[in-house]
This record gives C-alpha cells, structure tokens and sequence, in this order.
C-alpha cells in the first residue's frame, strides 16, 4: 500500500494528521455529490478542460509563461500570445483525468493524499508556487457550471470547493516538501 512516510502514517490526533482525513472536509453526502456530477463531467473531459483553461488564460494572463508548451508569446507580435490548441486540449484532458482520479479516490484518504502530493512536488518542480493553486478555482467553478448547467446546484458548488481546497492543500505539502518520499506502490496505481 502506498504511504507518505512513517511520522504522516504513525500520527494519532495531530493537526496534520485531521488535515490527511477527506472526511473533515466533505461529508458522505458531499463525496456522493462530487461523485455523481463526475460521472456527467467525464463524458466531456476535453470539453470540461479546455473551457476551465481558456477562461483561466483569459482571467490570469499573468500566469500564461508558467505554460510554454502551451501558450506562446506571437511571433508576430510580441505583445500577443498565442495558444497551442492541441497542446492545450492535451493538457487539459490530463488535468481533468487528474481530477476524476481524485474523485474515483475519495473513499481512499491515503492513497489520495500520496497521489496529490506527489502532483504537488511535480509542479513545484516546474516553478509553480502554492498559491498559485487557488487561482485556478474560479476558471474550474466556471467550467463546472457550463457543463452540469442546472445540475451545478449550491450545495452541488460547495462540495466541489470543498474538494478543491482539499486537493489544493495537500498538492501544497507536496510542494512545500518536495523531497519527502512518497511512495505508491504499483499495486495501489492499480486499484
């Protein structure tokens, strides 16, 4: 089974220990909430992803140069940028897999948690600040909205948040610590 390492798993009633529980952030019926609006979601991933990153390119172009495969100044004018398309669909359809592997994984605190941070020490690699994490909610609130229409009740709103803030937080510890071992084993990949 995969682990973080010893001192996360050995933890009883620690603060970081409650912050390793996904139940201290969403309730049964919130995960059955994300879960069931996923399965709508995942129909579309390329449509669900390309509508989160184009209005997260509109609404933070400052943070375009953290995507060179993606987004480009124009050659032409260099006052431009220019979007690769089938990069960018590619990239989002990955990040949406991403989120659908974290929403087939919420029964499964620690095998989540060591996913999430282990993503977390990816992009810290690639320069990404924690706080950029945060910035990306709003473009993904807009893209769950446009997909589940009415479906996307309040309560619907909250639960993704919720998630969203739980993933953002432990992709954070991964990058904050991106030379803590995190373990998953092949057998945990595979379930």
């Amino acid at each position: 089974m995969g682990t973080l390492s010893s001192s996360l798993l050995s933890c009883v009633d620690s603060k970081r220990c409650r912050e390793d529980q996904l139940g201290r952030y969403l309730s049964p019926a919130e995960v059955q909430m994300v879960q069931q609006t996923w399965r709508v979601l995942s129909k579309d991933l390329a449509g669900l992803g390309v509508a989160v990153f184009i209005n997260f390119f509109e609404t933070e172009p400052d943070l375009k140069m953290m995507f060179p495969k993606i987004v480009r100044l124009n050659e032409v004018s260099q006052l431009e940028w220019y979007v690769d398309r089938d990069m960018l669909q590619r990239h989002a359809v990955t990040v949406m897999e991403g989120l659908g592997a974290a929403v087939e994984s919420l029964e499964d605190s620690q095998f989540l948690n060591s996913v999430l941070m282990a993503l977390g020490q990816t992009h810290a690699k690639r320069n990404m600040k924690p706080t950029m994490l945060k910035r990306l909610w709003p473009s993904l609130d807009v893209g769950l909205k446009t997909m589940l229409g009415e479906r996307y009740t309040p309560e619907v709103t909250e639960a993704w948040r919720k998630l969203y803030n739980y993933i953002c937080l432990q992709m954070r510890r991964g990058m904050e610590n991106p030379d803590l071992p995190v373990n998953i084993s092949d057998e945990c990949l595979a379930s």
